[in-house]
């Protein structure tokens, strides 16, 4: 982690102006408040050789920090006792790394093998894993070299007998840092600061992650705001638009207070219909449901208004964990959703693995794919040799879970109506397993299948007698229809959710799906906004599934139009040839309709 850079000064007699400062925002809403500056002292690790006689010694002072370093993350999470649980799990990933094999182990040869000192060793250890990490394409997987680096500096903090003390920001300010560490970021939540800006960062970064959670205001991406701001400067932060202004004038911080309390207003009232069905001005009933990662997101999908879980994305217990899970840790996983969940429905995603989302397994299995997005990955992984004992013991623990509550399970990337066979044939196989041990389970569970491919959509009439229900993830399917690599940024500019060709695939899928009986949800960006969403009720589409923070904007918007205007609009955008069109006719329609507030900003 590089500290930040000295702040830039300034005369006395000089007047400080007004400035504004363009970044990424990724935690909605506005902040005005004093800058506490977070200046991280710049720690080098010592390099010296040492004697063969002083090896042990090395090696027991870096077993000595490792272990001060897990006791003060100890402390931190007892500080953070009923708070956030993804919180806690960032931090137990901090710990996990201070006993990995691939940090302590190579330190300790260093050590002995070079004679060097443990500081230099244990740099050399963290470079080496760096690397691995800069070498990844997935932005969310490079960005976790920075927790890396963080668990480096506080070993080497301990090294070196410079503990950094706690952060102890005022009520209400704007913390100003060049990065934060998990750490900090759920300590500042509990400081009841204002908002968040680091100079460094992206949307998946930790800061953002945290910031999104405690509903903080963030903007990250900064560059050099630690060199303009001093401590006790005014700043105002506008997370949706990415926006810091420092030493904003009377009137731009009157214009802002205003716009705050507009907004507050606005959610104020959308969270008031949080208990209420989602209706159409015709009385037509749209499902909100809610995607989440696990069972410590229940509370805010229910509090924002979720009828159910449209989409449990497990991989994730995969990718957080040096230990591959077991199928009792599975059951133990869902059957804490399902009673969460109290009897709403639950709809888990077996694990989609491979491409950007590696478990240790298949890092270790390097399988040297040159295009791992049309690789080894999803459904073909757990149908693999490699991946079909992970695939079975999965299957078995979801079962077993599915006696305390609605279950729905959904295999991802199927390609066509052989896979989905295969698949299925796998899942019959566990339940006659199941049987034969006098092992209950629900014996009518629902199994479906996500539609992220277009061989799946032009397949959809026949695949929609082979299962149970549709889940289109909207995400994957415009990846995948446009030939486009939305985190590449020479093409990204392609990956457009309103293209003609995308609209005439879902509404394709919707209309099979009913001509079937089974119903079909949307499952990606797509279903979060606002703007899109009379072209997807116009489409046919009634189940929508969503981040939970979304699910009160879109319930509003919901109750604004009919779905006979809906099917008008899709009407009127069916045969237009180009996005620009499409987009045009959509947004005048949101802004006609006052939809969201966004929309007169496109």
């Amino acid at each position: 982690m590089s500290p930040p850079k000295a702040p830039s000064t300034t005369s006395a007699s000089e007047p400080r102006r007004e400035q504004r400062r363009n970044g990424l925002g990724v935690s909605a809403g506005i902040a005005i408040g004093r800058a506490y500056l977070i200046g991280r002292d710049t720690l080098k690790a010592p390099r010296h050789h040492v004697e063969a006689d002083d090896v042990d010694t090395e090696i027991a002072r870096l077993k000595k920090a490792l272990s001060a370093s897990d006791k003060q993350l100890e402390k931190i999470k007892a500080k953070l006792a009923s708070e956030n649980e993804s919180d806690y799990h960032i931090i137990d990933a901090h710990q996990l790394m201070l006993q990995d094999e691939h940090l302590v182990d190579r330190a300790n040869t260093y050590i002995s093998d070079e004679l060097i000192c443990a500081e230099w060793a244990l740099r050399k250890a963290v470079d080496n894993i760096v690397s691995v990490f800069d070498a990844v394409e997935d932005e969310y997987l490079r960005e976790r070299r920075s927790d890396v680096e963080f668990v480096f500096e506080r070993v080497l903090r301990n090294l070196l007998g410079r503990e950094a003390g706690p952060l102890s920001p005022p009520p209400d300010a704007i913390v100003v840092a060049y990065d934060l560490s998990p750490a900090d970021t759920a300590l500042l939540h509990k400081a009841a600061v204002a908002g968040l800006l680091t100079d460094a960062g992206g949307k998946t970064s930790h800061t953002a992650i945290i910031a999104r959670a405690h509903e903080i205001p963030a903007v990250v991406g900064l560059e050099d705001l630690t060199e303009v701001v001093e401590t006790d400067d005014l700043l105002i932060l506008d997370g949706t638009a990415g926006v810091v202004i420092v030493n904003p004038s009377a009137a731009t911080v009157a214009e802002y207070r205003e716009e705050q309390r507009q907004q507050a207003a606005a959610a104020a009232v959308l969270m008031t219909n949080r208990a209420e069905p989602a209706l159409t001005s015709c009385g037509v009933p749209i499902a909100m449901l809610a995607n989440i990662d696990g069972p410590d997101e229940i509370d805010d999908a229910l509090e924002y208004g979720a009828v159910g879980v449209g989409l449990v994305r497990t991989e994730y217990v995969y990718m957080t964990s040096d230990q591959l899970p077991e199928e009792q840790q599975h059951y133990e996983s869902a059957k804490s959703l399902l009673e969460k969940m109290a009897g709403r429905p639950v709809t888990l995603r077996t694990f989609d693995l491979g491409a950007d989302k590696l478990a240790r397994f298949l890092e270790e299995a390097d399988l040297g794919e040159a295009n791992p997005a049309l690789g080894l990955r999803s459904i073909r992984l757990c149908l693999a040799s490699l991946g079909m004992p992970l695939f079975v013991s999965q299957l078995r623990g979801l079962l077993r879970a599915s006696m305390h509550g609605p279950m729905r399970i959904m295999f991802p990337m199927i390609s066509g109506v052989g896979e989905l066979r295969e698949a299925r044939a796998v899942l019959d196989g566990v339940k006659a397993d199941l049987r034969a041990e006098g092992i209950a389970f629900d014996e009518g569970i629902k199994v479906g299948i996500m539609i992220e491919m277009p061989s799946a959509a032009l397949m959809s009439e026949m695949l929609a007698h082979e299962c149970d229900f549709f889940s289109i993830g909207t995400n994957d399917l415009i990846q995948y229809t446009m030939a486009v690599d939305r985190v590449n940024e020479h093409v990204s500019y392609l990956y457009e959710p309103l293209h003609p060709a995308l609209l005439r695939l879902i509404g394709e899928i919707a209309s099979n799906a009913k001509r079937a009986g089974i119903t079909a949800t949307i499952c990606g960006e797509m279903a979060s906004d606002a703007v899109i969403v009379p072209v997807l009720i116009g489409l046919g589409l009634r189940d929508l599934s969503m981040s939970a923070v979304s699910i009160p904007e879109v319930k509003s918007a919901i109750r604004k139009f009919s779905v006979a205007e809906a099917e008008a609009l899709v009407a009127e955008i069916r045969n237009l040839p180009t996005v620009e069109e499409v987009r045009t006719a959509v947004e005048r329609f949101a802004t006609s309709r006052k939809l969201v507030r966004a929309a007169k900003a496109g």
